[in-house]
C-alpha cells in the first residue's frame, strides 16, 4: 500500500516542483483588463520591464479573453508601433491560453531583439480592419467589372469618381500588386492566374450601383472577362512589406508554437541573424469565420542568413501574399576592392561581423572558394547618409578577387527540417523556397500548391539570395495536382517549372561547367500530377529521383511550357531508378542540354535525349 501511495505522489511533487521553478506573471496585475478593448500594449511593457535582468523562467499570463492593441499609447509616436517588444530578455514564455489578440492599424506583433530562450505560445492575431480587402465578382466584360464588397468589413468611399479603402488611421487605393483571383467554391488560387490579372480596373472610374455593388469602368488586362465566372474573389491590397509580424532578430532559441495568425502587414514571421528556430502548429492562415480569402501581405515566414537549425512542423498556411517559406543567405557584391586585405560593399554589409568567416565567390563560376575572417567592420557615410560597409580580414584577400565578385557568410547559414506541413494553393505564389548550405529535410508533408511546390534557386543578378545547397532530402511527400499556375509561356513572373523547380542564376555554358547545387536526393514520393512537368533542373551535381509514385490525374487541363518529365541542364551524376509510374502518364522524356546522355544514369524508364535545336529553355 505505502508503495502504492508513492507510485502516486511522486509525478504529483515532480509537478509541484517543475511549477513552482516558473514565476508566473498575470497581465492582468499590471493594468490589463480581458475583453475590455482598453489598450494592452501598456501593461505588457510594464510587464516585460519587471522581467529585466532576470534570468529565472518566466510565463507571462493573458487569462483567456480578447485583449487589443492600439499603436496610440505606445511610447514612441514612430510607426510601426509594437504590441511585444522584448529585448535582451532571456527564458519568457508568453502564453496567450486562446486568447485573441486584436490589433489596429500599423503595428507588428512582436519583436525578439536579442533574446534567448523565448516562446510565444497558444493564441490568435487578427486586425480589426486589416490592410486586404476583398470583393466577389459579380460580371465582367470588355467595358467593366462588377464587383460585390461588403462595405462593412471593407469600409471605402468613392472620390472624386475613384474608389479609396478606408482603415484605423489610413486611407488607400487599390495598389497594383498581387489582387490575385480565387475560385468561388474551394477558394483556391483560380488556375493560370497570377498576379493582377484584373490589371488597373481598380483605378479607373468607380460607382455604385446598389446592393454593395461597385462597378469599375475598364477591361481585366491579362485574362479574358468571359473566363472570370460569377462568384470569383479578389483580393484587394492596400499595402506591401509594409511591416512584418513577428521580428526575430539577433536572438537564439525562439519557439512559436499554437498559434494562428490571421493578418500581419508584411512577412508573417521573420528572422534575421537568429539561432535555432522552431514554429511548431504556428500558421499564417485564412479566417474562414469572417468570410476572407486572404490572411497576411507576403511570406508566411522568411529567414535571413540565420544559423542553427530552423525547424517548421504542423503548419498549415493558407492565403498570404508569398511564399510559404523562405531561408536563405545573402550574396554580398564587393563594390571595391580598397587594399590587399579589405573590400568595400553596400549596405548589406550589416550581415556580417567580426570574427566571422565568409566564403568568396567568383561572380563568373559562382562557386564557393577560398574562407576569410573578418577582422573588423566600418560603416561608410556619404552625405550624411549610410552607403555601406569597409570590410577588413585577418588576411589578404583571396588571390583575384575583384569587383562584382561575392562573399556570402559561413557563419550564419542555418539547416531546414520541415515536416507534417500542408502546403496548399490558397495563397500565391510558390511553395518550399530554400538555398542554404546547411541539411535540409522536407518530409512526410502535403503539397497542393498554385506554384511550384519546391524552388531551390541561388541568385547572383536579381535579389542576390544565396546559398547554394549541399546535401537536400525530399522524401515521403504527397504532390497532389501543383503547378494549376505554373509557367506557362516562359515569363519569369509565373511561378515555376516544374513541381520541383530547381533553377539557380548561374546558367552553365557547357557539359564541362562545374555544377551550382550539390546532393538532390528526390526519393519515396507521391507525384499526382495533370501535366508533364516532374522536375525542372539547373546545375546539380548529384541528383537523384528514386523510388517515386507518379499517379496521373485529370482534374486540371495541361499547359505548361515545360513537356517533359525532366529538363535538366548542366547536371552531372544524376541518377533516375525504381519509381513506379501509372500507364496514363505518358509524357516520360528526360531532355538535357550542356550535359552528356551519360551524365543520366538508372533504369531508362525515363528516355534521355537532348533538347532540341532551337528551344528556348530560358525565362524571360
Amino acid at each position: 500500500m505505502k508503495k502504492t501511495v508513492l507510485i502516486f505522489l511522486l509525478p504529483a511533487l515532480f509537478a509541484f516542483e517543475n511549477a513552482e521553478a516558473k514565476k508566473i506573471l498575470s497581465i492582468t496585475d499590471f493594468g490589463a483588463e480581458t475583453n475590455s478593448r482598453k489598450n494592452v500594449v501598456p501593461s505588457i511593457r510594464k510587464t516585460l520591464q519587471a522581467c529585466k535582468g532576470q534570468t529565472e523562467e518566466i510565463v507571462i499570463d493573458f487569462p483567456a479573453g480578447r485583449y487589443d492593441f492600439w499603436p496610440a499609447y505606445c511610447e514612441t509616436e514612430q510607426a510601426p508601433a509594437t504590441g511585444m517588444e522584448l529585448k535582451r530578455l532571456k527564458n519568457i514564455t508568453i502564453n496567450g491560453n486562446g486568447s485573441e489578440f486584436i490589433f489596429h492599424g500599423n503595428m507588428r506583433i512582436a519583436v525578439l531583439d536579442s533574446c534567448e530562450n523565448i516562446s510565444l505560445v497558444n493564441f490568435s492575431v487578427d486586425w480589426d480592419r486589416p490592410y486586404i480587402s476583398q470583393g466577389e465578382i459579380v460580371r465582367a466584360t470588355g467595358e467593366y467589372v462588377d464587383v460585390s464588397i461588403d462595405k462593412t468589413q471593407y469600409p471605402y468611399i468613392i472620390e472624386d469618381g475613384k474608389i479609396m479603402f478606408t482603415g484605423e488611421g489610413w486611407k488607400s487605393p487599390v495598389l497594383r500588386t498581387y489582387n490575385n483571383l480565387y475560385d468561388k467554391d474551394r477558394k483556391e488560387i483560380l488556375p493560370q492566374t497570377w498576379d493582377d490579372m484584373l490589371g488597373d480596373v481598380f483605378e479607373q472610374k468607380a460607382e455604385e450601383t446598389g446592393g454593395n455593388v461597385v462597378r469599375f469602368h475598364g477591361k481585366p488586362l491579362r485574362i479574358n472577362p468571359e473566363k472570370i465566372e460569377k462568384g470569383t474573389f479578389v483580393s484587394l491590397y492596400h499595402a506591401r512589406y509594409l511591416t512584418t509580424g513577428i521580428d526575430i532578430l539577433h536572438s537564439k532559441n525562439t519557439v512559436l508554437k499554437d498559434l494562428t495568425v490571421y493578418h500581419a502587414l508584411s512577412h508573417g514571421v521573420y528572422g534575421e541573424l537568429s539561432e535555432n528556430i522552431t514554429m511548431d502548429n504556428a500558421s499564417m492562415t485564412v479566417n474562414e469565420a469572417k468570410g476572407r480569402v486572404f490572411s497576411i501581405v507576403a511570406d508566411a515566414s522568411h529567414f535571413l542568413n540565420c544559423k542553427g537549425l530552423i525547424k517548421i512542423e504542423n503548419c498549415a498556411h493558407t492565403g498570404q501574399g508569398d511564399d510559404f517559406i523562405n531561408v536563405h543567405g545573402r550574396n554580398v557584391v564587393i563594390q571595391e576592392t580598397i587594399d590587399a586585405k579589405t573590400v568595400e560593399v553596400k549596405t548589406d554589409g550589416r550581415y556580417s561581423f567580426s570574427g566571422d568567416e565568409v566564403w568568396f565567390l567568383n561572380r563568373e563560376s559562382a562557386q564557393r572558394g577560398e574562407v576569410r575572417t573578418i577582422e573588423s567592420v566600418t560603416p561608410v557615410y556619404r552625405e550624411n547618409k549610410l552607403a555601406g560597409f569597409r570590410i577588413a580580414f585577418t588576411e589578404a584577400l583571396p588571390r583575384g578577387t575583384k569587383t562584382g565578385d561575392f562573399i556570402e557568410s559561413k557563419t550564419w547559414t542555418a539547416s531546414l527540417e520541415l515536416r507534417h506541413c500542408r502546403i496548399l494553393k490558397k495563397h500565391r505564389a510558390r511553395g518550399i523556397l530554400v538555398t542554404t548550405p546547411g541539411d535540409v529535410i522536407i518530409e512526410n508533408n502535403y503539397f497542393r500548391t498554385a506554384g511550384t511546390a519546391i524552388l531551390l534557386e541561388g541568385d547572383t543578378n536579381y535579389w542576390f539570395e544565396s546559398g547554394a545547397n549541399t546535401n537536400v532530402r525530399i522524401r515521403n511527400n504527397v504532390f497532389e495536382d501543383c503547378l494549376t499556375s505554373g509557367n506557362r509561356d516562359g515569363n519569369r513572373w509565373q511561378w515555376g517549372d516544374a513541381v520541383i523547380t530547381i533553377t539557380p542564376s548561374h546558367r552553365p555554358s557547357s557539359e564541362n561547367t562545374e555544377p551550382y547545387h550539390r546532393n538532390i536526393v528526390i526519393s519515396n514520393n507521391v507525384f499526382k500530377v495533370f501535366d508533364a512537368p516532374l522536375v525542372r533542373a539547373r546545375s546539380v551535381n548529384g541528383l537523384q529521383f528514386t523510388e517515386n509514385e507518379i499517379i496521373k490525374t485529370f482534374n486540371y487541363s495541361p499547359y505548361t511550357w515545360q513537356k517533359s518529365a525532366f529538363l535538366l541542364d548542366g547536371c552531372r551524376k544524376v541518377f533516375v531508378k525504381n519509381n513506379t509510374i501509372d500507364p496514363q502518364y505518358t509524357t516520360r522524356s528526360l531532355l538535357v542540354e550542356h550535359m552528356k546522355k551519360s551524365d543520366v544514369k538508372g533504369d531508362k524508364t525515363f528516355p534521355v535525349d537532348f533538347v532540341p535545336k532551337g528551344m528556348k529553355t530560358y525565362l524571360e
